[in-house]
């Protein structure tokens, strides 16, 4: 009886131990960002570390709080198994501040990572709000006929006075 016990225990031991063919470890692939937030403009710095070389390049997938793409991009591992690729937050995808998911796959769907960052996109709002206000102020002044401009008149104008007195006595 002792060795079916001792037998079954090492069947259990070795099935819980050792994954079963095909089956990879969640560490396959990490991936992390420099900062928890970015801007309209910031540049991401995307990183991370695969577990074994498979001469593939890493697929690099950024998408918005509503699931919409908004990067896609390609890197290959280095020899000593680390990545580091870069995106620029912001442009006409990115239409919302939130939380964006950066999700990296690696030679298969069962060696991904994801990592998520806050866009604020406030820089991008004030952009827009400021040439749309430029736009419809009807009170904003042309800078071809700014104060600059009327300054340079008003001198030429004096200019002329002055010289033609001169030459009427």
């Amino acid at each position: 009886m002792q060795i079916k016990s001792l037998i079954a225990l090492v069947l259990c031991s070795a099935v819980l131990l050792f994954p079963a063919y095909g089956q990879t470890s969640s560490d396959a692939i990490t991936v992390t960002t420099d900062k928890t937030t970015y801007s309209d403009g910031s540049t991401i710095i995307i990183s991370g570390k695969v577990l074994e070389q498979l001469n593939v390049p890493i697929s690099v997938v950024i998408k918005d709080s509503l699931q919409h793409i908004v990067f896609i991009g390609q890197v290959n591992p280095n020899p000593d198994n680390t990545y580091s690729t870069q995106a620029v937050a912001g442009g006409n995808l990115w239409t919302s501040a939130g939380s964006y998911e950066i999700d990296v796959t690696y030679a298969s769907t069962d060696r991904t990572a994801k990592t998520t960052f806050e866009f604020t996109g406030l820089e991008s709002q004030q952009v827009r709000n400021q040439t749309s206000m430029n736009q419809t102020n009807p009170n904003q002044a042309i800078p071809e006929f700014g104060p600059l401009a009327g300054m340079i008149i008003t001198i030429s104008t004096i200019g002329i006075i002055v010289v033609s007195r001169r030459f009427h006595f």
